[in-house]
């Protein structure tokens, strides 16, 4: 290390007068060819606060990935030259290139799985040579996001690259440059990159990852799982999630491999952003739009794990509650109903938040198929179903609660009503609202539906007086 040092701070006085010979030497045979002088090469004392740095900047990298760092040596090589434009780029690239060996070093499929949403185009990515095809801002947007760089380090970086695309010769440009700007770039981009591992908790999650692939988690193990994930950042958790989302659905996935992310899942889910939940939602809308039905399938099996599903889009949501209603309506009205529908129940209360809010274009199927399978048929109600029912009417808001006094509207619903145990926990329901109602005229229905016999239900249709209150709530 020392003769390394030696040598480079014998030769500054070399080097100091080799610039100026060279510039003025440029400059002659330029002139010879009738080509522009001016602007084209950096006077040489800017050049020389490059060069008088460099030897303090340089090492700080490692001698072994000194030895290796080619473009550090066109950079400097360009500096002493007066092509700053050109150094710039020429840092940028070595830049580049080591923070892709650091995502294939780390954790290549956690970086990848972190940030691209698409999975036709995550497909494309298999290799380190197609990290390639990331845009530069991908590459450091996702190495800050997973951890690998520091958010200070990605700031630093994301100007340096802005700079790069606007005054470097990446493209075509007249911007000027100084020395100093360019030595704190250098030392930037070897302090933040070059010079530096990923540390810290982001190593926690290489190893849970590491775990995750290779191991046979238990039960078990999970205490200690979930005490580190509750001590990781937030943003290393959302791309932590946003990973073992995209292997999870993987179809091609090993099946104990799968076991172990289950395992993980809702700590991860619990301690991640309202933001990346929603992710999760949207690919999952990205899978069923493309038709990509195992992806959507095991998206589906994930977030339902989680409890999850009520972050899909509003449009999703109205999507899938349609179908989810149809199955539950279904099994409500065929053989054996009483076992049949706890599944279903149960998968639609997975997709209903806590604050009961749902697509206002699903709400009047939701009201009347819940509340027709809540007050159950001539023989009752599914034990096994009816928590999941009580608990969905429970959440039911003032939009909800008016679509319901409108069901004595409903020919189905007038119907199931002629059987004493069904209207009579249909008026249970009314009871129920009536408290927890603030507008004034749903107050008003709610409370004529409750002095109604139970005989008098199924026919309250063909009153004037409710078809009066009816029409009040809907002006």
């Amino acid at each position: 290390m020392e003769d390394d040092k030696k040598e480079v701070i014998i030769s500054d006085n070399e080097v100091g007068q080799s610039v100026d010979a060279f510039s003025k030497g440029l400059q002659r045979y330029l002139e010879n060819l009738g080509l522009p002088t001016k602007k084209v090469l950096v006077n040489p004392e800017e050049r020389m606060d490059v060069l008088d740095n460099v030897p303090r900047v340089v090492h700080k990298i490692n001698p072994e990935l000194r030895n290796a760092s080619m473009y550090i040596s066109k950079f400097i090589a360009a500096c002493g030259a007066g092509l700053f434009d050109a150094a710039l780029n020429f840092l940028w690239n070595e830049t580049v290139m080591n923070l892709r060996s650091k995502v294939v070093r780390f954790d290549m499929d956690y970086f990848l799985n972190s940030i691209i949403s698409d999975p036709r185009r995550r497909a494309s990515f298999k290799t380190e040579e197609d990290l390639k095809k990331l845009d530069e801002w991908e590459l450091i947007k996702g190495c800050k996001d997973t951890g690998i760089i520091t958010e200070i380090g990605y700031k630093h970086l994301d100007y340096i690259r802005d700079m790069r695309n606007y005054a470097s010769a990446a493209h075509p440009n007249q911007n000027d440059l100084d020395g100093l700007q360019l030595t704190s770039w250098l030392q930037t981009c070897i302090k933040e990159v070059l010079a530096k591992e990923p540390q810290g908790p982001v190593l926690d999650v290489k190893r849970l990852l590491n775990n995750l692939r290779k191991n046979v988690l238990s039960s078990g193990d999970l205490p200690s799982i979930k005490a580190n994930i509750e001590k990781l950042p937030v943003e290393l958790v959302d791309s932590t999630i946003r990973a073992v989302f995209g292997m999870y659905t993987d179809p091609q996935l090993d099946v104990q491999i799968r076991n172990n992310l289950k395992l993980i899942a809702a700590p991860l889910w619990n301690n991640c952003s309202i933001e990346s939940k929603r992710n999760l939602g949207v690919k999952y809308a990205i899978y069923s739009a493309n038709a990509d039905t195992p992806r959507k399938e095991l998206a589906r099996e994930f977030l339902q794990f989680v409890h999850g599903l009520s972050y899909l889009p509003k449009e999703q949501i109205a999507a899938d509650l349609d179908t989810v209603l149809d199955n539950l309506f279904m099994a409500h009205n065929g053989f054996n109903n009483f076992y049949n529908e706890p599944p279903h129940a149960k998968l639609l209360s997975a997709y209903i938040p806590n604050t009961g809010d749902i697509p206002l274009s699903i709400v009047g199927k939701y009201v009347k198929i819940l509340v027709m399978c809540s007050i159950g048929n001539g023989y009752g109600v599914s034990g096994g179903a009816s928590i999941y029912y009580d608990n969905l009417i429970n959440r039911f808001n003032e939009v909800q609660m008016t679509e319901f006094v409108g069901l004595l509207n409903d020919s189905d619903v007038r119907s199931r009503l002629q059987f004493p145990s069904c209207a009579e926990r249909f008026k249970d329901l009314i009871k129920k609202f009536i408290p927890r109602v603030a507008d004034v005229k749903l107050q008003q229905i709610l409370r004529y539906l409750d002095k109604t016999t139970n005989n008098n239900l199924q026919n309250l249709n063909k009153a004037s007086e409710y078809k009066r209150l009816i029409q009040s709530i809907q002006q």
